[in-house]
């Protein structure tokens, strides 16, 4: 049986992979694994950071209410710490069998944090990897 993860921080949103997530999980009749992953309780947030954690807790609490009344089945977690190391142990202990990471097509910083990110995921566990990339949008 299929067990999907989508893993979201402040600095990692994946609102498209969670969307891709959801609409897999309600076809398939499976439960879906979101995870919050907030930075490590020693790391002093700016204002703004702070801003940004608290804005994206909010927006993903809407959209699981959103989601579930849809009869999607979701579970939900919070953690604190590092988004790789936190998605990778969340895997191992849940018997993950679908990760579904969302990838940025933004500037090439942002991308090649995303893949140095994904990399350092990817080699560590042992579940498929589904890469989802946020819809392009013209002005």
């Amino acid at each position: 049986m299929e067990n999907i993860l989508v893993a979201l921080s402040g600095k990692h949103g994946a609102w498209e992979a969670l969307s891709r997530a959801c609409s897999l999980a309600r076809r398939i009749h499976v439960r879906l694994n979101v995870l919050l992953v907030s930075p490590p309780p020693m790391q002093n947030l700016s204002h703004s950071d702070a801003e940004l954690e608290a804005t994206v807790r909010q927006r993903l609490e809407l959209l699981l209410e959103v989601f579930k009344s849809e009869g999607i089945h979701i579970n939900y977690f919070v953690t604190e710490g590092v988004y790789e190391e936190e998605v990778i142990a969340f895997v191992h202990n849940n018997k993950v069998t679908l990760l579904v990471y969302e990838v940025s097509e933004g500037d090439a910083r942002g991308a090649d944090r995303d893949s140095v990110s994904l990399r350092s995921i990817r080699h560590r566990i042992a579940c498929r990897v589904e890469t989802v990339a946020p819809k392009k949008t013209y002005s």
